[in-house]
C-alpha cells in the first residue's frame, strides 16, 4: 500500500490503483490475527471512503487540492491556481519593474488580468508559504496592478495583432461570458478560426451585467473583451440561439466544432409562501442587479431584507444601499464559516452597514395588498453536511420571528436557462436540468460539441469559468486533431530545469517580518452616494514592496 500511494502523490499513480489499494486493505484487515494489521488499513479505507476525489485528483488530473504533493507542482500558488497561472513569474517581473512581461505571463493562462485582479476569490493567496511566516502575498492585488498599468499606457504599446491562422477548421462559441471569450482566445492562440454567438448586445456574461459598477467597472469589462478582439476572436452580438438558429444550423454552416457556453443566467426559486414577482417590492437578484448595472431605474424602500449568503446577496445588499436604502438586513440559514464569499467581500458589505443575520431561514414572504410588507423566518442550527460537505441546516422549534421589509430580494442562487435549446435536441440532460459532458474533455453525446463553465456545472467562480474555457479549448484542439487522448491541465518541475539566478546579496539572504500593504479604499461616505469603485487599486511603490516579499517557491531544487 505504501509504494501505491507514494507514487500516487508523486503523479505516477494509475486508474487501476484505488481499487488495487482497497482490496489490499480489506485483505489485510479482515485476514490479520492482530490488532496492528486490523487497524494499519483503517486510514487508507477512511480516506477512499472519504475523500475519493481527492485520490481521483491525483491520478487524472495529476492535481493535489492541498498542495502538499511536492512532485505534482511547481509552487502552491501556481498549482492551487484553477487555471495555473505562472505566478512566481509574474510577481518577480512586477518587482523588476517588468510590467508588461508580467501582464504577458498572466495572459498566457487568463485572458483576464483586470477582471480577475479585482473580482477572483484568489485561492491561490490561501496557498501561499509567505503566509506561514506572516501574511501571503498580495497576488490578485498585484495582478490588478500589472493589468491596470498595461491599459492605462496601451497607447503607447504595440498594438495586439490577431494571432496567426494555422488550422482550416472554425469553431463556433455560445456565449461571451468569462467561459466562452476564454475558450474562443485559446482557440484563436491554437490557430484556428473562432466566432462567439452573444444573445445580448454587450459582452462579459455575468460580470457585465450583475457584478456592481463598484467591484468591477463596465469599462475594464470592455478593455477586455477589445483585447481578445484584436487577437483575432469574432464576436456577433444579438445573435441568440433557438428554435430558428440551432447547433445543427451552426454545423451546416461549416463549424467544425461547437462550444455551449451560455453560463448560469436564471435565478433559482427560493420555493416558499408568498413568493412572487408580481409583489411590488420583490426581485430576484440577478435580475435586480442587471437593471441596476445597466442604469434602468430600480426603485428599493427603506427596508430591504435579502434572503441568501452568496456574492449576488452581498453585491444586492450593497446596490440597495446605493440605491437610497436606509437599512439592509441580510438573511442567511448557515453560518459565516459555510458562507461562500471572501473575506473582503464581507467585511466591506459590514462596513458599509449590511446587518447579516446568520442561522436565520425566511419561511414566507408577506404582503398586503400586492405589497411586500416583510418576512416570516425561523431560526437554524447546523446539523449533518448535505452533499456539498457544508452542514446541513435544522430548523429551532419555536424560534419564529417577523423580520419587517418592504422590499424583498432573492439571491439564493442560479441555474442554466436551457430553453434556447429545441425540446427535440440530441443533447443529453441530467435530472438536474443540465448538459451531461465528460468531465476531462467537456465532450457532450453529440460528437463535435462541447460545453462547460457555469452552464453545465452549476454558479461558480469567475477563474473556475476561466479554467473551464481552457479546457474547452484545449479538448476542441484535440478532437479537431484525431488526439482521444485525455486533456491534461497540469504543469510538473522539470528535473534539471531551472531560471537563471543573480547571486543573492547580503540583504535578500535575511528575513524580517513584511506585512502585505493594505489596499487604498474609497472613504465609506463616499461609498454609500455613488457606484464608483470601492478599491483604488495599489501604487507603483507598494506593489514593487509587495512583489519582492514573495519567496519564489519556484526556485526550490
Amino acid at each position: 500500500m505504501l509504494e501505491i500511494l507514494t507514487r500516487i502523490t508523486q503523479g505516477k499513480g494509475r486508474d487501476s490503483d484505488i481499487e488495487t489499494l482497497l482490496s489490499i486493505a480489506k485483505t489485510v484487515k479482515e485476514c490479520s490475527l492482530c490488532g496492528l494489521g486490523q487497524t494499519c488499513p483503517n486510514p487508507v479505507l477512511t480516506t477512499l471512503n472519504y475523500f475519493r476525489d481527492e485520490y481521483d485528483a491525483h491520478i487524472k488530473e495529476k492535481k493535489c487540492p492541498a498542495a502538499v504533493c511536492d512532485a505534482l507542482m511547481i509552487s502552491p500558488c501556481q498549482h492551487t491556481c484553477p487555471v495555473g497561472i505562472n505566478v512566481p513569474k509574474y510577481v518577480a517581473h512586477i518587482a523588476a519593474g517588468e510590467y508588461l512581461q508580467a501582464v504577458e505571463t498572466i495572459r498566457e493562462r487568463n485572458p483576464f488580468p483586470a477582471i480577475c485582479g479585482r473580482i477572483c476569490h484568489h485561492p491561490c493567496e490561501g496557498r501561499c508559504r509567505r503566509g506561514e511566516l506572516e501574511e501571503s502575498v498580495a497576488i490578485r492585488a498585484l495582478k490588478r496592478f500589472a493589468a491596470d498599468w498595461y491599459f492605462e499606457h496601451v497607447d503607447e504599446l504595440p498594438e495586439p495583432e490577431p494571432f496567426p491562422r494555422t488550422r482550416n477548421q472554425k469553431v463556433a462559441i455560445i456565449g461571451a461570458g468569462p467561459c466562452g471569450l476564454s475558450c474562443a482566445y485559446f482557440l484563436a492562440q491554437a490557430g484556428y478560426g473562432v466566432t462567439i454567438f452573444e444573445a445580448m448586445g454587450i459582452g462579459g456574461g455575468m460580470p457585465a451585467v450583475a457584478i456592481p459598477d463598484f467591484r468591477l467597472p463596465r469599462e475594464v469589462i470592455n478593455s477586455e473583451i477589445d483585447y481578445i478582439v484584436k487577437r483575432g476572436v469574432e464576436i456577433k452580438y444579438n445573435t441568440p440561439l433557438d428554435t430558428k438558429f440551432t447547433i445543427e444550423h451552426l454545423q451546416a454552416n461549416g463549424y467544425d466544432a461547437v462550444f455551449i457556453a451560455a453560463g448560469a443566467q436564471k435565478s433559482q426559486v427560493i420555493g416558499i409562501p408568498g413568493e412572487s414577482e408580481a409583489l411590488a417590492g420583490f426581485h430576484y437578484g440577478l435580475r435586480f442587479l442587471h437593471d441596476a448595472k445597466l442604469g434602468k431605474k430600480v426603485k428599493v424602500g427603506r427596508r430591504v431584507a435579502i434572503i441568501g449568503g452568496g456574492n449576488v446577496a452581498l453585491d444586492a445588499s450593497r446596490t440597495a444601499l446605493r440605491l437610497g436604502a436606509e437599512e439592509v438586513n441580510v438573511y442567511y440559514r448557515r453560518s459565516r464559516e459555510e458562507m461562500p464569499v471572501t473575506e473582503v467581500e464581507f467585511d466591506e458589505a459590514v462596513s458599509e452597514g449590511v446587518n447579516v443575520h446568520f442561522l436565520v431561514g425566511p419561511t414566507r414572504i408577506t404582503s398586503d395588498e400586492g405589497k411586500v410588507t416583510g418576512l416570516q423566518c425561523i431560526r437554524m442550527k447546523l446539523g449533518e453536511p448535505d452533499d456539498s460537505g457544508r452542514r446541513r441546516p435544522v430548523p429551532v422549534p419555536e424560534s419564529e420571528f417577523f423580520a419587517e421589509a418592504d422590499t424583498v430580494i432573492a439571491a439564493v442562487g442560479q441555474a442554466a436557462d436551457l430553453s434556447f435549446l429545441p425540446p427535440d435536441s440530441a443533447l443529453e440532460r441530467s435530472r438536474w436540468e443540465r448538459l451531461v459532458v465528460d468531465s476531462n474533455s467537456l465532450s457532450t453525446n453529440v460528437a463535435g460539441v462541447f460545453a462547460g463553465g457555469d452552464f453545465v456545472f452549476g454558479a461558480g467562480m469567475i477563474i473556475d469559468a476561466i479554467a473551464g474555457g481552457r479546457r474547452g479549448a484545449l479538448a476542441i484542439d484535440k478532437y479537431l486533431r484525431g488526439d482521444r487522448s485525455r486533456v491534461q491541465m497540469y504543469d510538473t518541475r522539470q528535473p534539471g530545469i531551472k531560471e537563471a539566478e543573480k547571486p543573492i546579496t547580503e540583504e535578500e539572504g535575511t528575513w524580517e517580518a513584511a506585512f502585505r500593504p493594505e489596499m487604498p479604499m474609497l472613504p465609506i461616505e463616499d461609498r454609500k452616494r455613488s457606484f464608483s469603485e470601492t478599491e483604488l487599486g495599489l501604487s507603483e511603490e507598494k506593489a514593487g514592496y509587495e512583489a519582492k516579499r514573495c519567496l519564489r517557491c519556484d526556485l526550490e531544487t
